[in-house]
């Protein structure tokens, strides 16, 4: 088989604070194909942004650094590049879509400007190309009058537009890799619609491999290929879309499902997940979700579970799963 696009092995990206140093990302490991999409999922601090920063190389140090892992790019460890290699990898061959197109435009330069820069930079072309080449680009992601909103700051256009914006300067130099920072936050229902349904051409006309990062488990069962659950800065469940939503073998994964609002049960009550997130500080021994789960047993406090094979393709870290065993030919049975 051939090598995937990108490989992330026993990541470990911590940070340093006044309260002490804690792991943001914590022995995360997981591969993307070409033209593969990932939709990485789970609470609020639980390491899904962290990750696509060490990925980027732009985890700010101080306070964080990259302690540990690997991180393969095209066959290369971007933990071994210089930063002049990585800058020319950053909105070349890979790019990034920030949650928050606001703040990520700079407000005091033009969009045109700003489209520029990394055109120029990447693609050694001059200004007259550069313009040529972002008027065809707000054209692809939507924007009527490309040429006209060239010359129109941020604070001018409307969060959709704005949104839009960010997805044409990512694509400006056909990235192979893209990673997506929870990219309709802020927006209503009718303009994430649209900006995911742009997302998906673009991925499939440029086959390029997505890391979708969202707390929404909608956006990945209509987006993604395949999904890593987070949970604490541990990867707690893979697995490929379809059969995560079918099998959900981690407790958290289960209570993330069951707390999905569903048309058919107006009225009802909705679940929720037991207790709160741990300190990254005060971390638990042995599983971190124990004292959320309805399921914990004492053994749950004794060691970190491993990741243990469902079925092939399907791993989840829970003890509970620890008598089963794979089968290439037949579904996933108990071991007597």
């Amino acid at each position: 088989m051939s090598e995937p696009l990108l490989s992330v092995r026993n990541l470990k990206t911590v940070f340093k604070t006044e309260d002490g140093q804690f792991a943001a990302v914590d022995d995360v490991s997981f591969e993307l194909n070409e033209g593969e999409v990932i939709g990485i999922v789970g609470e609020s601090g639980s390491g899904k942004s962290v990750t696509a920063l060490s990925i980027m190389g732009l985890v700010p140090n101080p306070p964080g650094r990259i302690a540990g892992g690997e991180i393969r790019f095209e066959g290369r460890n971007l933990l071994e590049l210089p930063e002049r290699e990585m800058r020319r990898l950053r909105g070349g061959r890979m790019a990034m879509i920030f949650q928050e197109p606001m703040t990520s435009l700079n407000p005091v330069f033009t969009v045109g400007d700003q489209l520029f820069e990394g055109i120029i930079e990447h693609e050694g072309v001059g200004k007259r190309a550069a313009r040529d080449r972002a008027v065809e680009l707000l054209d692809k992601v939507g924007i009527a009058a490309p040429a006209e909103r060239l010359d129109q700051y941020p604070h001018q256009m409307s969060g959709g537009m704005r949104q839009r914006v960010m997805i044409a300067m990512a694509l400006a130099c056909n990235p192979k890799l893209l990673l997506a920072d929870e990219p309709t936050t802020a927006l209503d229902v009718t303009i994430q619609a649209q900006i995911l349904d742009l997302l998906r051409e673009l991925q499939e006309e440029f086959r390029m491999a997505v890391i979708m990062i969202t707390h929404n488990l909608g956006v990945v069962a209509e987006f993604a290929h395949k999904v890593m659950v987070m949970y604490c800065g541990r990867a707690v469940e893979t697995a490929p879309v379809g059969e995560l939503f079918e099998r959900p073998s981690h407790p958290y994964t289960q209570g993330l499902l069951r707390s999905i609002p569903h048309l058919d049960h107006e009225g009802a009550r909705l679940r929720t997940i037991k207790g709160t997130v741990p300190s990254p500080f005060a971390l638990p021994p042995g599983c971190r979700f124990a004292a959320r789960c309805e399921h914990a047993r004492p053994a749950c406090a004794e060691a970190e579970p491993p990741m243990i094979g469902v079925v092939p393709d399907h791993e989840a870290a829970c003890i509970r799963l620890t008598g089963y065993r794979h089968d290439l030919t037949r579904a996933t049975e108990p071991v007597a």
